[in-house]
């Protein structure tokens, strides 16, 4: 079996409980290594989710700065 790695890109930044980095949250990053395999792919589901949000919300904002500047 495939270990499953951690989705850490060494860009570890905290706003909130979330990392700007690989948008895992505190309780995610601290439990990690003693998580099963189904619990770490619904985290990485879970980060791919907050991922895209993040993503769309940096459009969505340059998107209206660019309107309004």
């Amino acid at each position: 079996m495939t270990a499953i790695n951690s989705p850490c890109v060494n860009v570890c930044r905290m706003q909130g409980n979330l990392c700007l980095g690989c948008y895992r949250t505190l309780d995610e990053i601290a439990g990690w290594s003693l998580m099963s395999d189904a619990e770490k792919q619904q985290v990485l589901s879970q980060v791919a989710q907050r991922s895209a949000s993040a993503v769309e919300t940096s459009a969505v904002f340059q998107a209206t700065q660019k309107k309004s500047g």
